[in-house]
């Protein structure tokens, strides 16, 4: 990102009851309140009998009656009440495991479109379960449980505003599973003031589907800006607000807090937070992170590397703050780089296969690596101090996504010269482009691989933008100033696109909101 504060450019603001196992053996359940009939021999139906129809619930749900003969058998309880309480209850699907469910179900009072469940059963030796959740008895969207939480909390993520959702619990012992019946928990309205991006879809076959983390880029904004998640169909399900601009949001490697912070350009006043995925604890470590800039990057044990502004060189330090709290500085990227000059670090990233940080510095158009054990540099790409020799890039760069140790997404600015300086890039200011790079790591060549660059008259990105491959092969790319985002193919046909009337932040594309980044 530039230093949009010598610009003077202003940005518009954007922007769970019951229902256990029954064996196979069961006599034919009851419907309701009604009794089953037995089944051929107790202990063991001879048909196999199926869970009652669900009874009608009250403030609190109530389980079925209980069927007659062969193994027990109720018909699954009413709809909880207004918090989604439901009452307890047996019967289920799976091996030979009968149990009951407890469930009790709210949204969060900080963001209404979480769900919050706490249960229990009687099922003893629970080694594993999940809650099954969507918008109807199909669900489509998973939560796992983690059994060390009390009462197995679970946060239902990615619900859209004002809402029905159904979900379900499966628990899970050596001797087999259970399932709870069928609950419903209604959402809550999204915030005032989220308004819905523009959503153009040209193929939905085609798309990758998931989650969108990204933040308003809003200068001035305040409280009014925040960092959001938006589902497949551009609908808000999750936002936050730390009191500034947002450009970097991403949530850590357990996938139960998310990291936010502002862009602080020029240096002024650090803005970092972790907040909890239900929005109820927010955490201010503004002041472990002083002087951070643009975003942050979540290493697997919670470690968090960035980058900081050093003003009596002139180039950031990179920087890790430990899970304790405790920050070091690993190498000033004036050093890193082997360059002279000024800097503007403005992306870091996480090399999982050798645990080494790769950074990117805009004013000398270059990519480094360093290694975490002591700062020293692996390698350098592009500009005067490169050691691959080959393809190069001008104008700048911002976002970056690691494929491998020899493959990376560039975002390429493409800009003549830094906003609101000075320096020059050398780029031809025609429109900002993703590129592929590919390392030849033993004949220190690199070559370009593959290249999208948007055909039209607004698609030059100065000011931060970001590039992200997905998992079935499409690629993210996002004009962050500009206000537009597209998924595009491997021959760069646009499959769909987000408009919004604001700017955004860098950006994170999950196939779920639960377990580690993608990234």
């Amino acid at each position: 990102m530039q230093r949009l504060a010598r610009t003077s450019v202003q940005w518009a603001f954007l922007f769970l009851l019951p229902m256990g196992c029954a064996s196979s053996d069961d006599g034919t359940g009851g419907g309701g309140n009604t009794a089953g009939t037995g089944g051929s021999r107790s202990g063991a139906g001879g048909t196999t009998g199926g869970a009652g129809s669900r009874g009608t619930g009250g403030s609190t749900g109530g389980g079925g009656s209980t069927g007659t003969g062969g193994s027990t058998t109720t018909g699954t309880g009413g709809n909880g009440g207004s918090t989604g309480t439901g009452g307890s209850g047996s019967g289920g699907s799976g091996s030979s495991v009968t149990c009951t469910f407890t469930v009790n179900a709210s949204t969060s009072t900080k963001i209404p479109t979480v769900g919050i469940v706490t249960w229990s059963t009687t099922l003893t030796g629970v080694q594993s379960a999940r809650l099954d959740f969507g918008l109807t008895t199909s669900y489509g969207m998973t939560a796992p449980v983690d059994l060390a939480q009390p009462n197995y909390r679970t946060l239902l993520l990615g619900m859209k505003g004002s809402r029905m959702y159904h979900y379900q619990i499966t628990a899970v012992n050596g001797s087999g599973q259970c399932q709870s019946q069928d609950y419903t928990l209604m959402s809550g309205a999204i915030a005032n003031g989220l308004v819905k991006p523009t959503v153009t879809t040209n193929n939905a076959a085609a798309l990758a589907g998931g989650f969108l983390v990204t933040g308003q880029y809003v200068t001035g904004a305040g409280a009014g800006a925040t960092a959001y998640i938006l589902d497949a169909d551009g609908d808000y399900v999750w936002w936050f607000s730390i009191g500034s601009d947002v450009t970097g949001a991403v949530m850590d490697y357990a996938g139960t807090h998310m990291w936010i912070n502002k862009a602080n350009v020029p240096s002024g006043t650090t803005n970092v937070h972790r907040v909890t995925m239900d929005g109820l604890t927010d955490e201010d470590f503004s002041t472990q992170f002083t002087g951070l800039n643009h975003q942050l990057t979540v290493l697997p044990d919670e470690t968090v590397a960035f980058y900081a502004y050093n003003s009596s060189i002139g180039c950031e330090d990179i920087k890790e703050r430990a899970p304790n709290g405790t920050v070091k500085t690993l190498v000033n990227s004036q050093k890193a780089l082997g360059a002279t000059g000024g800097c503007h670090v403005n992306n870091v990233q996480y090399s999982k296969q050798d645990d080494t940080l790769v950074f990117s510095d805009l004013d000398h158009a270059q990519v480094a690596k360093i290694k975490r054990t002591d700062g020293s540099t692996v390698w350098v790409l592009n500009g005067t101090t490169r050691t691959f020799t080959g393809d190069t890039w001008v104008g700048g760069e911002h976002g970056l996504h690691l494929l491998g140790l020899d493959d990376l997404l560039i975002f390429n600015n493409n800009s003549r010269m830094v906003a609101g300086g000075t320096a020059q890039l050398g780029g031809t200011a025609d429109g900002s482009s993703a590129i592929e790079i590919k390392l030849d790591l033993t004949a220190k060549t690199v070559a370009k691989t593959w290249t999208y660059k948007a055909t039209g008259t607004n698609f030059q990105n100065d000011v931060m933008g970001d590039v992200q491959r997905l998992p079935n092969g499409n690629t993210m790319v996002a004009y962050s100033t500009k206000g537009l985002i597209r998924e595009i193919n491997s021959s760069g046909t646009v499959l769909q696109e987000l408009k919004t009337s604001a700017n955004f932040g860098y950006i994170q594309k999950r196939p779920t909101l639960y377990g580690a980044p993608p990234r």
